[in-house]
């Protein structure tokens, strides 16, 4: 009923049609439950359910929802910290072009600093679940869905459409699990730019051109790329900023994260970078 009714009927997932569809392309949700307690039982869960990503099509398999429902259910320290031990290996192992990982708990909080972090924020219920999850994306899809749509704009959406429930409806339904009381409410996804740029993006593989220019929209400045800038030169100057960025760490000393409109513009300029170098070189 979750999936069903806040990643589809909400639009908060803008590539997800209902419960048993999504990703890019389309294609089967699988669901797993594990009722592992132990920390090193979840992680051999998560392994195992990582070899069955990989060896399965993804027409058979689009993406992965890993439930956990005894797992640091009421502790959400514990869990971001488990959820980072999850993502931190990802490049040294070699898995990252396979897969992206996404977390969801009943107590989340974005931590970014921006309009949308604190406990009371409406925003917070795009990543609160009603047990903690590990979403398992293919690294393909996202990168597919990035160029599609700017990363910035869904947040935004989906926080315009999350203040408009409310926080306590919000946390009453999540609490009984049960969210008929919105049962009639389903967004148009042609009525709202990010949600009808994604339905056009997954009918035609393409973004028109008018979609194409960020002018229209108010996506945050780390997501605007236009035509000048890629003519100036700024695309390698937004990949050299994140990792500037990222080498200079953070105040405690430790790796500093990007914010997920930053990482998006990072990852456009990076491909757009590739591409123009192995047009140089070939």
């Amino acid at each position: 009923a979750w999936v069903a009714k806040m990643m589809a009927d909400l639009g908060i997932c803008p590539f997800t049609a209902d419960a048993d569809k999504s990703g890019m392309p389309m294609g089967p949700v699988y669901y797993a439950v594990d009722r592992s307690t132990r920390m090193e039982d979840v992680y051999s869960a998560y392994w195992k359910m990582v070899v069955k990503v990989e060896q399965s099509d993804e027409r058979d398999l689009s993406t992965t929802l890993h439930i956990f429902p005894n797992f640091c259910m009421d502790n959400i320290e514990s869990f971001e910290n488990f959820s980072n031990t999850l993502t931190q290996p990802l490049e040294s192992l070699g898995v990252e072009e396979l897969l992206q990982l996404v977390f969801f708990h009943p107590e989340w909080t974005f931590r970014d600093g921006g309009a949308r972090s604190g406990m009371g924020s409406a925003a917070n219920y795009a990543r609160r679940s009603p047990w903690p999850m590990i979403n398992i994306l293919r690294t393909n899809q996202v990168r597919a869905a990035q160029r599609g749509i700017p990363t910035g704009l869904v947040y935004q959406q989906n926080e315009k459409t999350l203040r408009k429930v409310g926080t306590t409806q919000l946390e009453s339904m999540l609490r009984k699990r049960d969210w008929s009381d919105i049962e009639e409410l389903k967004v148009n996804r042609r009525d709202m730019e990010a949600l009808r740029i994604a339905q056009d993006y997954k009918e035609t593989g393409t973004v028109a051109e008018e979609d194409r220019d960020f002018v229209h929209d108010s996506t945050p400045a780390a997501n605007k790329v236009d035509k000048s800038q890629i003519e100036g030169g700024d695309m390698l100057k937004v990949v050299l900023q994140a990792l500037e960025k990222r080498l200079e760490g953070g105040p405690d000393g430790g790796v500093q994260g990007l914010s997920g409109p930053e990482t998006s513009a990072a990852m456009m300029a990076s491909d757009f970078v590739l591409e123009h170098l192995k047009e140089m070189s070939g």
